[in-house]
């Protein structure tokens, strides 16, 4: 082999393996994007289940929802913290209007932010992206990019 052979296979091995760790970062990026919205629908679906007998949400927690274990797994960490899968913390709270509840997620980046806010956006009482209400329905995903940042929180409402 010459010297420009061997340089040349070193150049493809090295854009084979680029390309290879490319795909795994979108591949592990996807993954934590799916398990997010996974627990973020467990999540919400476990709340709503321990208050069915009740008139409201008042008094809700992220200490009681911790405590009565309707917290997905993958969310709770030690001491009794709950965060998302980028390790931003998540809270659980009684909603301005006490029939409903906010279910907040902090510190979710750029990437995934307009995935997880129209995550079954239409079964929400209202999402937050950083502190702006995104309209449901057409021209949701252009609101969110506007409000886009490196580390976003997004705000969850159900009744």
């Amino acid at each position: 082999m010459t010297l420009l052979e061997t340089v040349g296979a070193l150049l493809l091995a090295a854009l084979v393996l680029g390309g290879s760790a490319f795909m795994i970062k979108k591949a592990i990026e996807s993954n934590k994007v799916t398990s997010a919205q996974q627990n973020l629908s467990t999540f919400r679906l476990d709340v709503k289940d321990l208050y069915k007998g009740e008139p409201d949400f008042t008094g809700l927690t992220t200490a009681i929802a911790v405590t009565n274990k309707v917290v997905p797994d993958g969310m709770l960490k030690s001491g009794g913290t709950v965060r998302n899968v980028w390790n931003g913390d998540v809270t659980v709270a009684a909603g301005t209007d006490p029939t409903t509840f906010t279910i907040t997620h902090n510190n979710v980046p750029e990437y995934a932010c307009v995935k997880m806010a129209t995550f079954q956006a239409e079964s929400w009482e209202s999402i937050t992206v950083n502190g702006v209400e995104i309209t449901q329905g057409s021209g949701m995903v252009a609101a969110i990019s506007e409000q886009l940042a490196d580390a976003n929180t997004i705000v969850f409402t159900s009744n």
